[in-house]
């Protein structure tokens, strides 16, 4: 068996699910040379995730789950190894990111009734989650059966923060072979 040479950027995340795709695709613009509706917001504007959205309340689940692949190839991307503990500290990062940005979006469309469920069944501490390796993917479930207009919000978010944890700038970076929880709070 080959060893992996350094300068090898395969990522099996990427290999698996493909790149992450850009936010506005200019093929969408069409012969028409139009612009999809939204494409002019500002992209850091998490209004802009419900100007377009999925019209299909039936479509299945697009967006790839996270376990296992997800955070290996983290793990991977960041020299880290692969044990539960670090595992563990990236699921809860993602968890608490997509926790409170899932909630974000519930608050912004006052929609507090669905806001206090899904606080209630992911706000509690993950060491108490039976599924706590799951969590992110049970709280992606939630949010895309929720409303069809946070799907282009949940999978712009999930590429945003894929990257996030993978760029030259990423908090884990800055800690040895074992990851500490609470991670999410330093960022």
């Amino acid at each position: 068996m080959s060893r992996r040479r350094p300068q090898d950027s395969t990522d099996l995340y990427a290999k698996l699910y493909g790149p992450p795709k850009p936010a506005v695709d200019p093929a969408q613009a069409g012969a028409s040379g139009r612009q999809p509706v939204g494409a002019d917001l500002d992209t850091d504007s998490v209004s802009n995730f419900w100007v377009e959205g999925d019209r299909d309340p039936t479509k299945t689940r697009d967006v790839p789950y996270l376990y296992p692949y997800f955070y290996h190839a983290v793990l991977f991307a960041n020299g880290k190894p692969l044990t539960a503990q670090n595992i563990l500290a990236v699921v809860e990062y993602v968890s608490q990111s997509l926790g409170l940005q899932g909630s974000v979006w519930m608050q912004e469309l006052a929609d507090e009734r669905t806001r206090t469920v899904f606080m209630d069944r992911f706000a509690t501490p993950l060491d108490t989650d039976d599924r706590r390796e799951h969590r992110p993917d049970d709280q992606i479930d939630f949010i895309w059966s929720w409303r069809t207009t946070a799907r282009p919000g949940l999978r712009q978010f999930l590429q945003q923060t894929y990257a996030h944890l993978n760029g030259p700038t990423s908090q884990l970076k800055n800690y040895g072979p074992d990851l500490p929880f609470g991670i999410w709070s330093r960022d």
